[in-house]
């Protein structure tokens, strides 16, 4: 049996105040019981290896300077952190005193954790979440101390930000043994009252009003998979570009609007959009509503198609959503569609789209119903929504574009069967050489053998070449990195060879564990370069953070950090390991950092 260990990289959970003046504005005193602010929490994560991370969130709390506690999590809720890649979604609203704070805690019940990695063949495998000795992990409280000892201030009527980062690549080390793996948790939580969350924004509720006249549409949040528990309104705001799909109909605004204004009961809704942080607005570009959301008697699977014979699809890494609300993963599940099945497409106003146009690495969305053993939804009359999908790999010709993929939508490629795809003999999409129809979009920027990541759809089903038609391409030097050195459980005294305003110089040759740059899913083993990237501050504010126990002290400026790592390796701690995320220059073998985090010995 091998044994193989593996670092997963999830960045996961943000969490953002917009300060609102809700009493009289006369005192600017940071200690008045009367004003308040409204808190708005959301979550994201970053890319990893995880297929599923399910755990249970009891509580967020917030520490006043003056001692009093303010819990900001209405209800506990069990979250899926893997399936916020690509969003940040909105949890909670809850209005809080104003005043200084000094930090932030979150409580996390491991349990009922239910988490599954991949191995080394793509395949999807359950992990038991285990703590430093190696017992089944429980309960966990994570502290982050804010802004290393100046805190941050909420004031009536200025809007503030607090952003909360669960880093699981650094919280996680995951050992495959055979069909199962051990997953090492040593939790770090990061926190930042400074940079903005430039992610897509998922708000999901019931709606609660639509205002034509201001263009408006309110929702009560009941996030991710939760129906029986409001957890604070939010209004969204809309403009000529947001599209809208209700009961499976799609429109443009102003009739989506007067749409969702149509609407009676309890009519679900989701909306994806972005927020300003001058005046703290949501815009939704993407509203989901009435039956094209999963609410009432429908099952939901969300996945990514990995074959096709007929009207029969094999989706791969399924979320099943049942219409009690309850969820679970599967790696693979079968959906049958046919001729009667409504298609739509994301972003996309048309209503013309059939499954024809339902191919091989086509990311999904499908409403129907389950069997009983639960590996077949039948979607037969049903709803199914076409998602941008995502290609990655190597560019293995520049123009026209071909790439060596490597993932489809964060799955191997090996996972997939790419038969029927073509147009005849001969023709089906070839993984080695995938060619993308760029459209108008610039290719100047692309290199032979450089990773590149592709977001579109797959051609229709049966009419390769060509075989992606690509929204947006982003080569690597418009992707961040992520540089990791790590140097085992007992650290070592040597790690840092420099340590100044200038940057950190790291040793390669006392690692113990993984040293290595992942860009764009491919990973650069550091030992191959001909000298250790050195890192530098990225930007004026950054987030840099010491790791020590269950306490995380987080520094915004570099020169208050790099001063605080030198005192504590004065006093004799050592280096358990370094994470920076940032721009990464191959030429100059530099690594700009907004964001590290250097765990130290207790």
């Amino acid at each position: 049996m091998t044994l193989t260990t593996i670092r997963q990289t999830i960045w996961i959970l943000l969490i953002s105040f917009a300060a609102v003046a809700l009493a009289a504005c006369g005192s600017d005193s940071s200690d008045s019981a009367e004003e308040t602010s409204e808190l708005t929490i959301s979550l994201t994560d970053a890319e990893g290896d995880f297929n599923q991370y399910t755990i249970d969130v009891d509580s967020i709390k917030l520490y006043r300077s003056n001692g009093a506690i303010i819990e900001t999590l209405p209800n506990s809720a069990r979250l899926d952190f893997s399936r916020y890649v690509e969003v940040t979604e909105f949890l909670s609203t809850a209005t809080v005193p104003v005043g200084s704070y000094d930090k932030a805690e979150i409580a996390l019940d491991f349990s009922n954790a239910e988490i599954t990695v991949e191995d080394e063949n793509g395949n999807s495998i359950p992990g038991y979440p285990k703590d430093e000795m190696g017992n089944p992990l429980g309960s966990v409280t994570l502290e982050v101390v804010v802004n290393a000892h100046s805190g941050f201030h909420i004031k009536a009527g200025q809007p503030a930000a607090l952003i909360l980062d669960f880093d699981l690549e650094a919280s996680n080390e995951v050992v495959i043994n055979g069909n199962s793996a051990n997953v090492m948790v040593n939790p770090i939580l990061l926190a930042n009252t400074s940079i903005e969350d430039e992610k897509t924004r998922r708000l999901r509720g019931l709606l609660a009003g639509v205002n034509l006249e201001r263009e408006t549409f309110n929702i009560k949040l009941r996030p991710f998979r939760i129906r029986h528990r409001d957890f604070g309104r939010i209004t969204a705001s809309t403009n000529a570009e947001t599209v809208f799909e209700i009961d499976g109909v799609a429109y443009a605004q102003s009739e989506g609007l007067e749409a969702l204004a149509r609407q009676s009961g309890l009519t679900p809704l989701v909306a994806l959009g972005t927020v300003n942080y001058g005046d703290r607005r949501f815009l939704a570009q993407q509203v989901l509503a009435g039956s094209s959301v999963p609410w009432g008697d429908k099952d939901v699977v969300k996945g990514s198609v990995i074959a096709r014979s007929g009207n029969s699809l094999t989706v791969l890494g399924a979320t099943v959503e049942f219409d009690d609300g309850h969820f679970s993963f599967n790696d693979e599940i079968e959906v049958l569609i046919d001729e009667n099945t409504r298609v739509t497409k994301q972003g996309d106003t048309g209503n013309g789209h059939t499954i024809a146009a339902i191919s091989v690495g086509q990311k999904v969305t499908v409403l129907g119903h389950l069997n009983d053993t639960g590996d077949t939804l039948n979607a037969e009359g049903e709803l199914l929504r076409m998602r941008y999908s995502q290609v990655s790999g190597l560019v293995a010709s520049v123009s026209p574009l071909e790439v060596d993929l490597q993932h489809v939508n964060r799955r191997m490629v090996e996972r997939y069967n790419f038969a029927g795809t073509g147009s005849g003999p001969g023709e089906d999409a070839d993984p080695d050489h995938y060619q993308i129809d760029s459209g108008p979009l610039s290719l100047n920027s692309l290199a032979l053998f450089e990773p590149v990541r592709v977001k579109g759809f797959p051609t229709p089903f049966g009419s390769a070449p060509l075989d992606f038609t690509a929204k947006t391409i982003a080569d690597l030097s418009e992707l961040p990195s992520k540089m990791l050195i790590s140097y085992g459980a007992a650290g070592s005294p040597t790690a840092v060879v420099s340590l100044d305003e200038s940057g950190m110089r790291l040793d390669l040759s006392s690692a113990t564990g993984r040293h290595h740059l992942k860009q764009a899913g491919v990973i650069t083993d550091i030992a191959t370069l001909p000298e250790v990237p050195f890192i530098v501050p990225g930007a004026d504010l950054g987030l840099y953070a010491i790791s020590q126990g269950r306490r995380v002290h987080v520094y915004l400026s570099w020169n208050a950090y790099q001063a605080a790592l030198k005192r504590r390796l004065a006093d004799g701690y050592q280096v358990v390991f370094v994470i920076a995320k940032g721009h990464y220059s191959a030429i100059n073998l530099l690594l700009s950092a907004r964001q590290l985090v250097t765990r130290i010995t207790e």
